[in-house]
Formats: structure tokens, C-alpha cells, sequence
């Protein structure tokens, strides 16, 4: 469960998964290990939803498959090495953390309201209706918005309180390993990949030669989300970033550039 408020398409799929859940689990897991099942069940993939239409939709974002068939300029295998030898990393993911163990600590509360709710509600619920299963419905939708409700309310305060800070949540994204092409940049994760396409619009570029990363900035109303690149050679990889960026640059500027591969 994001720190971050809800997006309207989270809203949107958090409801449609609650309507779905609650009917199925209104029909076939009414009672004992089925119900608990259906929890279980529910928790495994309300959080992978959300994990998935959470994830920040950048301006320039872009296939990886379209951007690959650009020319190679730029190749890092392992960053995370690099991200070893910088001792400010380890201070920057305390704020990351406190917002983690916030989303721990709602779930926690969540699963602990299901406990708690489950009897009352399907007690006080269930009997108003002559179908047993329409009744464990509409009482299992009762307690799936509920929780929806906590959580939500968690993200509000949550997100209220960095206002009156006057801070918003940062969050630092690191790929396992990226390549920068004519096209744009492509960004490996553990399953997938995904693109930011030249020239990168929405966001800024900053380097940091001692620390040894470009990062790409996007901030919105509601966070900042920073792309981070570490690699062995940062200046020639800032460098190569922002002639892509520059309006007019052309394939000849291009010929000039010796594609680099760190391993």
C-alpha cells in the first residue's frame, strides 16, 4: 500500500478489485480458512495492483523495445556497485524507509480490522438479506471498503503532514542496469524494462561526478521522482544525455560518440 496518495486509476482499480472480491467471497469463502484465504488472497493482489498502477507515469516514459533499435551510446551493467560506495544513499533511503514502514503499519492495522471486524459485520449485515450469499456479499464489501477507507485515510494524513513540513515524498528509482541509445535511455529492473525517450521532456538533468550518478528529475504536485543512474564514467554519460537532449543534434553528432560499456 503507497505512502503516496492514491492516483485516480488506483482509486479506480482498488474498487473494481474490492466489487470482485466481495463477490466471490461472498458466494464461495463465507466462512473459517476459506474467508481467510479470501483475505489473504485479497492483500496479495490489492498490493500488487496498486505496486503496479502506482508506479510514477513519466512524460517521456516510452517502450524499451522502440528505443533499443536507436544506435548504443551507452551501456552500464552494474550500478549497484557504484551505489555501495556512496555513503550519502544510506541517509537519502531513511525518508524512503519511514514511508515503507508507514504502508507496514497500515497493512498491519488492516489485517488486524478484518480480525476484529469480521463477526460484527456479518452478523449485523448478513441477516437483512433472505440469500445468505447476497448477505456475505454485500457484508464482505462492507469490510473490503473499510479497509479501503483506512488505508486512505493513513495517505492523506500521511501526505498532510509532509505538506505542513512543506516537504514531498522523494522517491529513488535505480535500475539493475541501463543503456542509453540515439532513442533514449533504457531502464532494466529484476523483470521488466521500461524507457524515457529524448529529449527527456519533464525532466532535469543533474550530474554528481563525486558520487557517481546522472539523475533525471521529475516533480509533481504530489512527489519527486528521481531516476538515478550510477555508472563507472558519469560526466561522459551526463554529457552524451544532454547533446541528445539539445534540439538540432543530428546522426553526425552521433558518428562522434563511441558507444562505452561498463562491466
Amino acid at each position: 500500500m503507497s505512502s503516496v496518495i492514491q492516483s485516480r486509476k488506483q482509486i479506480l482499480t482498488g474498487q473494481l478489485s474490492i466489487l470482485l472480491f466481495a463477490v466471490v467471497a461472498g458466494f464461495l469463502g463465507r466462512t473459517g480458512t476459506l474467508y481467510w484465504t479470501f483475505i489473504f488472497l485479497y492483500f496479495i493482489v490489492y498490493m500488487y495492483l496498486m505496486s503496479k498502477f502506482g508506479q510514477p507515469k513519466y512524460p517521456s516514459s516510452a517502450k524499451a523495445t522502440e528505443l533499443d533499435k536507436g544506435k548504443p551510446l551507452y551501456e552500464e551493467m552494474r550500478p549497484f556497485e557504484y551505489v555501495s560506495n556512496d555513503k550519502q544513499y544510506a541517509s537519502e533511503m531513511q525518508e524512503q524507509m519511514k514511508m515503507m514502514n508507514v504502508s507496514m503499519i497500515l497493512s498491519f492495522v488492516v489485517l488486524i480490522y478484518f480480525f476484529l471486524a469480521f463477526g460484527p459485520v456479518t452478523a449485523y449485515i448478513a441477516p437483512k438479506f433472505s440469500d445468505e450469499r447476497i448477505g456475505m456479499t454485500v457484508a464482505y464489501l462492507t469490510l473490503f471498503e473499510g479497509s479501503f477507507a483506512i488505508s486512505t485515510l493513513g495517505q492523506v494524513y500521511t501526505s498532510r503532514r509532509m505538506k505542513k513540513q512543506n516537504k514531498k515524498p522523494v522517491m529513488i528509482n535505480i535500475p539493475r542496469s541501463f543503456s542509453v541509445t540515439t532513442e533514449g535511455i533504457i531502464l532494466r529492473g529484476l523483470t521488466s524494462s521500461s524507457g524515457l525517450k529524448f529529449p527527456l521532456d519533464g525532466f532535469k538533468v543533474e550530474l554528481n561526478e563525486e558520487r557517481k550518478f546522472v539523475e533525471l528529475i521529475n516533480e509533481t504536485d504530489k512527489a519527486i521522482y528521481k531516476v538515478r543512474l550510477y555508472t563507472k564514467s558519469p560526466k561522459k554519460l551526463y554529457d552524451i544525455i544532454m547533446r541528445r537532449r539539445e534540439k538540432g543534434s543530428s546522426e553526425k553528432d552521433d558518428e562522434e560518440l563511441k558507444p562505452e560499456r561498463t562491466q
